[in-house]
């Protein structure tokens, strides 16, 4: 898995850096919004705020899940795999991205890097470290995430306490 991630760095990296030769690279004020894009994402997860996460994700994007799974094409589909009936299922209880590198020209942009995450539902806590790839077009003065992809290591996985349920009586 790791030679496909390095495989598909190159690629697009390379992608990026042979544009036109009448193309200039992308800003500080690009990296600047992108680095910013990044962060909107992760404060959207941990805010469990829908609009925030899906807020920067084009109409045609593609994400490719971790582990095989299948990917996901367009906003509506990433949409109900991330927000089934409208809402997560669990919950981001700590998420960061670390950009390793950002790299493009004109309107078009990747940008990398490695991910940890913690997601629960009501029985247990996910912990997944991991990578992460972005591929952003700018569009009216604004970068919009049309791929992504991520590839974690194995969850540390733990189950959480069940919580006692009361009877309304108070004890004496």
């Amino acid at each position: 898995m790791r030679v496909t991630w390095i495989a598909l760095l190159a690629c697009l990296l390379t992608a990026c850096s042979n544009a036109d030769p009448g193309t200039t690279p992308i800003s500080a004020a690009d990296h600047k919004a992108l680095r910013a894009l990044s962060d909107r994402f992760v404060a959207g997860w941990l805010a469990n705020d829908r609009r925030a996460v899906m807020g920067d994700i084009a109409p045609e994007a593609v994400f490719i899940p971790h582990d095989g799974v299948k990917p996901k094409v367009g906003y509506k589909a990433i949409d109900a795999f991330w927000f089934p009936n409208g809402k997560a299922v669990g919950k981001v209880a700590a998420f960061k991205h670390n950009i390793s590198a950002i790299d493009g020209s004109g309107d078009r942009a990747v940008f990398y890097g490695r991910s940890d995450l913690t997601w629960q539902d009501n029985k247990q806590r996910y912990h997944w470290i991991g990578n992460f790839l972005f591929s952003a077009r700018k569009e009216r003065g604004r970068w919009l995430v049309t791929h992504m992809m991520s590839s974690d290591e194995p969850p540390v996985v733990k189950d959480l306490p069940i919580p006692h349920s009361t009877s309304g009586e108070q004890s004496r």
